[in-house]
């Protein structure tokens, strides 16, 4: 049986440097009404949509770098770990690998997007949430920065409302708070709708702190709740019903770098405030789990949970039946770039498409049509 195949969208690899690395995608985020794309080694792409419409009406680019002799730095320059939308909109924020936030206004006036203002937070911390106007950061790795690996996670002060300099020689650090330096390596975060509670995880253990307010600044309460886990965790998520979603690769795979060898996993659900456990799923064994990865994706109506396999499949869990079927089979090998095996997944969901890039996968994104048939639902 033929299965689906998704349509292959060119992203643009055009740069105002030259950084000879491999062709792939390293973040695809929806930000409504927006969907960033981040190309490898490259540059970083911002697309506009309409409501309903498949196709952008318009592509912005960041492509310059405060490293143009340097492919390694100038690659981890426009390595984004974060990007968040601020001011109804009007303000997109990106962290990249140094820990560099830069403040682009929007929509942006030209094709090429520029700087209005520069901060510098701690390099190499993989993932970041933001709770109102503070970021929180998991444990700084120390690769290719001057910030010593740490363990815990970290609460900066409050964005401040001047950035100054878009591009200052020495950018104005923000100031951070450890805690949790007993969890070791953070390896997921995740932040309520309303910012009242965080999620942690480290591997294999789960917990559920509230979030306070000492004046401006952000301070980890108690601990609501801890769980140990079956899986590495790498993805939590909070919808808006109260309930935790978590997701990650076999357990026996806890070096993320090898991305390869993490595989398979589970996804689990829990209640928010008390832990209670809805309910644990295994995951496709070619999940495209690795170090920053986000091959799950759930539904805006919370029954459905896409996961991207690394072949470029697309799995389906139904919440209510917990049963698991595949939607997309793995990309043709005409149109694959480096085989049957695409690298780290980046899954987005935009209306009724689900976007998808990888690390290995070329200067490209996936688009699956995810709105369903009652005859497609019988495949």
């Amino acid at each position: 049986m033929t299965r689906r195949q998704p349509t292959v969208i060119d992203t643009n690899p055009s740069s105002s440097f030259v950084c000879d690395y491999v062709a792939g995608v390293n973040r695809v985020l929806s930000l409504p009404p927006y969907l960033l794309v981040d190309n490898i080694g490259r540059n970083v792409e911002l697309w506009r949509f309409q409501a309903g419409d498949p196709e952008p009406t318009t592509r912005t680019i960041y492509d310059r770098t405060s490293y143009p002799d340097d492919p390694i730095a100038s690659l981890l320059d426009v390595d984004l770990h974060a990007a968040f939308l601020r001011r109804d909109g009007h303000e997109l924020l990106t962290v990249n690998h140094y820990g560099r936030a830069r403040r682009f206004d929007l929509p942006a006036p030209a094709v090429h997007m520029e700087p209005t203002g520069e901060l510098q937070m701690l390099g190499d911390t993989e993932r970041m949430v933001m709770a109102d106007d503070c970021l929180v950061a998991s444990s700084p790795r120390g690769e290719f920065t001057d910030d010593a690996s740490q363990p815990g996670i970290f609460l900066f002060e409050p964005l401040p409302p001047s950035w100054g300099s878009p591009t200052p020689d020495v950018p104005r650090r923000l100031a951070s708070t450890q805690a949790l330096a007993d969890w070791g390596v953070i390896s997921a975060l995740a932040v309520t709708p309303h910012a009242t509670r965080l999620a942690v995880a480290a591997g294999l253990r789960l917990g559920i702190f509230t979030l306070m307010r000492n004046g401006a600044a952000l301070a980890l309460g108690e601990c609501l709740w801890e769980a140990a886990l079956g899986f590495h965790c790498q993805w939590l998520h909070f919808d808006e019903t109260g309930r935790l979603w978590a997701g990650g690769h076999r357990a026996s795979a806890a070096d993320t770098a090898d991305w390869d060898a993490c595989r398979g996993g589970e996804l689990a659900s829990f209640t928010d405030e008390s832990g209670a456990p809805h309910f644990t799923v295994a995951l496709p064994d070619e999940t495209a789990w690795g170090y920053g990865a986000d091959p799950v994706a759930l539904s805006a109506d919370r029954r459905t949970v896409y996961v991207l396999g690394r072949d470029a499949s697309l799995h389906v869990i139904d919440v209510n039946s917990l049963a698991l079927r595949q939607l997309y089979g793995a990309l043709d090998t005409a149109t694959s770039v480096t085989g049957p095996s695409l690298g780290i997944g980046h899954a987005a969901l935009r209306a009724h498409w689900l976007y998808a890039g990888f690390s290995r996968g070329g200067f490209r994104l996936l688009r699956y049509e995810v709105r369903e048939s009652r005859d497609s639902r019988r495949v």
